[in-house]
């Protein structure tokens, strides 16, 4: 939890000045459709420190819970606001990323919608002995795409990793070159290699 915190902190202070850009678009948006965007501060602000980060690594505005797929036609959907957001809403109260909800939802409901998500992106991560394979996670039913991604894994284990190198197993090459955008904007060197039936990406941090 500790190292969650000092990441969270970290990406507020960093994102702090573009974060007010991705609220001006946000609070446009909301009143427009009747909606509203999640209370709580800390999910909030989290969910726009992402925002920000994809916009800074892969150029585009992308969906704060999940990476590019590669696929032209699915990418331009997940601009956020995604074209999900209707469809989510009647699921689950809000958007998948609990960031955008009808302007009436409760707080109890805001509440369970936020943890909903929170259950899904933290779940054990499978590392060892400095690999993290990042394969076999259960796929969002819209998307066709894992949660946690790649990305949010790497992210998660690097806010408490203390080795010089990382090697990250995917299962795509999309996923590769998104690691490759992802390290080249922290200042890492990264190299993949293609295996029989996987992807290994290695990190020099």
């Amino acid at each position: 939890m500790i190292h969650m915190m000092i990441g969270f902190f970290k990406d507020y202070f960093k994102y702090k000045k573009p974060a007010k850009k991705q609220q001006k678009w946000m609070e446009k948006y909301c009143t427009q459709k009747g909606y509203a965007i999640n209370p709580n501060w800390m999910m909030a602000t989290n969910l726009k420190s992402n925002l920000c980060e994809m916009e800074a690594t892969f150029g585009k505005r992308y969906c704060p819970c999940f990476e590019p797929s590669g696929d032209t036609v699915l990418d331009k959907k997940m601009m956020c606001p995604c074209e999900f957001v209707e469809d989510e809403i009647a699921e689950y109260g809000t958007c998948h990323c609990a960031l955008f909800g009808p302007a009436d939802l409760s707080k109890e409901q805001w509440k369970a919608s936020s943890q909903r998500l929170m259950d899904e992106y933290q779940v054990p991560k499978n590392l060892k002995n400095g690999i993290l394979d990042t394969r076999n996670m259960p796929l969002d039913p819209r998307r066709n795409l894992p949660i946690p991604d790649m990305m949010h894994q790497v992210k998660s284990v690097l806010n408490a990793y203390k080795g010089k190198m990382l090697t990250v197993v995917v299962e795509r090459e999309q996923e590769a070159l998104n690691l490759e955008k992802i390290a080249a904007y922290r200042g890492f060197k990264s190299s993949y290699e293609a295996k029989e039936n996987c992807i290994e990406v290695k990190l020099i941090l």
